[in-house]
């Protein structure tokens, strides 16, 4: 039988991070966005409101996690997922064994459970288990590329105008100057100040502060790479003009694949093209060093497109409590969870 644990304080769950990870050990998160150096590092940057961290058992043993908290929104108590906003992979990790008893469980908990107006969960997969609790929306999309054979191959393919346009930036630099590329898997303060600043100054050009300046959320970054680092999650690429820095990508990783996070290049090199040469070299290490995807993740600028992604749905869940009724127990003859298996 599933049971339920309810976090409701930041000391315990700080507390809770060495057996939250040794449950990812056995059950492996599909994205960083789903781990607790992720979670735990935006809680405390962004956190408000009441932790109702929701720990799922089966004798005692960890068969799910769902991070949430209650705090007021719109003039009504939201129950919201940890990590929403700066986040573009929201699912929480559930033992697929698990996952149609753990979502009777959490019903229940909703329904009997005071606290809250109204669930808003956003940046859900489109198979997540928790479209069962009620209607869902179309979120906000996001793409990745998947790698085939070589990158040469790959890169023959893009379009002309792509092909060419980086052969002649790359070639008018050249004339002036070096080209070096840079891949750091520490959380290197040079690369992370560089990165804060040529976001900062590409989006003030334009009139607008940027999602770092907005979100105050450099401290965050610098607080995530240093925890994702000694995990092996993290990577910045870097391109270097006359060792000057002129274009970062802050990526993050697991085993197949690399999701680009934050990107930004020097407005002041504009006409030498050097955001689209770093990510021409990021995607060619991704290749060389075996990753099966690159991610772009959320949104659905025009460029992504022409790196030859692809774009997949997400969702949207939203309750109100009012509405929440206990459906009976869900019962299977198997062990899997078929939403995950379609």
């Amino acid at each position: 039988m599933v049971t339920i644990d309810v976090i409701e304080n930041t000391a315990h769950f700080c507390g809770f991070r060495a057996e939250w990870s040794r449950f990812l050990e056995a059950t492996v998160p599909e994205t960083p966005f789903q781990r607790p150096e992720w979670l735990m590092t935006w809680w405390s940057h962004f956190g408000s409101g009441s932790l109702r961290v929701l720990v799922f058992r089966e004798c005692e043993r960890i068969v799910g996690v769902l991070p949430c908290f209650v705090h007021r929104w719109n003039e009504r108590r939201q129950l919201t997922l940890i990590g929403s906003g700066l986040s573009d992979y929201l699912d929480p990790v559930f033992d697929p064994r698990y996952c149609s008893e753990i979502v009777d469980v959490l019903e229940r908990h909703l329904a009997s459970f005071p606290d809250w107006e109204i669930c808003d969960w956003q940046d859900l997969s489109s198979s997540t288990p928790l479209q069962r609790l009620g209607p869902v929306f179309v979120d906000t999309p996001c793409s990745q590329l998947a790698f085939e054979n070589s990158f040469e191959t790959y890169f023959a393919k893009r379009p002309k105008d792509l092909r060419r346009n980086l052969r002649r930036y790359r070639e008018k630099a050249q004339q002036i100057g070096t080209i070096r590329f840079e891949v750091g898997a520490n959380s290197d303060p040079i690369l992370l100040d560089a990165l804060i600043e040529l976001h900062g100054a590409r989006w003030r050009r334009s009139g607008e502060p940027g999602v770092i300046e907005s979100n105050r959320a450099a401290g965050f970054l610098r607080d995530v790479a240093a925890a994702f680092a000694p995990r092996d999650l993290l990577r910045i690429f870097a391109l270097h003009f006359n060792e000057r820095i002129v274009a970062v990508v802050l990526a993050f990783r697991s085993s197949t694949t690399l999701f680009s996070y934050l990107s930004a290049f020097d407005p002041e090199y504009e006409t030498f093209g050097f955001g689209r040469e770093l990510l021409a070299e990021a995607i060619r290490y991704a290749h060389e060093n075996g990753y099966r995807y690159w991610n772009f993740l959320r949104g659905e600028e025009s460029y992504k497109f022409s790196w030859g992604a692809q774009p997949f749905s997400k969702c949207r869940l939203m309750l109100n409590r009012s509405d929440m009724h206990i459906r009976q127990p869900h019962v299977t003859s198997g062990e899997t969870n078929p939403l995950l298996n379609a």
